[in-house]
């Protein structure tokens, strides 16, 4: 069995030397699935043959995201030595999308992370990869389980539901119109938020009522029209709920309309593009995990030599943040 440092796991997953190390010693917390993968790391990288700096992870990522959690995956990415190409699909049509993947399909010995919309032609493409011998990870938002050979992201129906409680317990018991700032259905996680959003209202805050809706589709310049758009229409809205990205139009939409202090936002990532807004008061929640988990925990599901399971996903933990408790993956030096 071959010595394995600190430093070879921190490589082979892109977590930081402290948590590899809490990991190991059993020094302060670290959640259950953490500490799995960096077990699961150890036990690969001290079987006989395992040399972490001869064998680099070899993937390929495509991910069509914001820019403020497309940059900080990209820093993950290269901190991580990964040995493949990085695909930055933002605002890429879905004809451009399904183009890269076809062409990262080609080769199915090379495992491929993706965050993309699901379609019938996508899941066509890449459940045919599959078949013959691609390994498949979706991140952040789920495919249909023939499209991939995992999942790993959050429980996006509990963070949906956890917007809705936050709204409605900083509302109060009484009647109050709300709004909703819509992603793409066809992203699954801007899907389950706004299920878990809706039937955490109708549950728990029967007087907390949807009163309008707009689509932000991920981009500012489309969020600040939708919501400029729907402030008029809806005066008295007293909260808003952003299931997908555009934060920064959102913001500006607000200001333009008088209402950046007054309202209630939550929103989803901690990045610079949101941290800013939430020192000032005009996001008051983010819900986000941590982008440097979630790349490592693909990392090595991509690198897993053993076949998933039928439905394997990971769900990591997420958090509530607010100006007064921002995370470090949020704001980097």
């Amino acid at each position: 069995m071959r010595r394995v440092t600190v430093a070879d796991i921190m490589r082979e997953t892109g977590l930081s030397r402290a948590t590899v190390d809490r990991a190991l010693n059993g020094r302060g917390r670290v959640h259950d699935r953490t500490r799995l993968v960096v077990e699961e790391t150890l036990r690969k990288l001290s079987s006989p043959g395992a040399d972490p700096a001869a064998r680099p992870v070899q993937a390929d990522i495509a991910l069509r995201l914001g820019r403020g959690m497309m940059g900080q995956l990209r820093a993950a990415w290269a901190a991580s030595g990964t040995k493949g190409a990085f695909h930055d699909l933002h605002l890429a049509d879905d004809a451009s999308v399904l183009r890269v993947v076809e062409s990262l399909c080609k080769d199915a010995s090379r495992p491929l992370i993706v965050t993309i919309k699901s379609s019938d032609r996508i899941t066509a493409v890449l459940s045919a990869a599959r078949a013959r011998g691609k390994r498949v990870i979706a991140v952040i938002s789920d495919l249909a389980p023939s499209a991939r050979d995992a999942f790993v992201g959050l429980d996006d129906r509990a963070v949906g539901q956890t917007a809705a409680f936050l709204i409605g317990r900083m509302l109060g018991d009484r009647p109050t119109p709300v709004g909703v700032v819509l992603g793409s259905p066809a992203f699954r996680c801007h899907e389950d938020r706004e299920i878990g959003f809706r039937t955490g209202l109708r549950a728990n805050f029967p007087k907390v009522v949807i009163s309008g809706e707009v689509q932000g589709e991920d981009s500012a310049e489309l969020t600040r029209h939708a919501v400029a758009r729907l402030l008029r229409d809806q005066p008295a809205l007293g909260a808003l709920y952003n299931v997908g990205g555009g934060n920064l139009g959102l913001a500006e939409a607000l200001r333009a309309a008088g209402r950046a202090q007054d309202m209630l936002v939550v929103g989803h990532e901690v990045n610079p593009v949101t941290a800013p807004l939430l020192r000032a008061g005009e996001i008051d929640f983010a819900l986000a995990g941590d982008p440097r988990e979630l790349l490592s925990t693909a990392l090595a599901l991509a690198g897993d030599s053993e076949p998933a399971k039928q439905g394997a996903e990971r769900l990591l933990d997420f958090g509530v943040y607010t100006r007064f408790n921002l995370p470090v993956f949020g704001t980097p030096a």
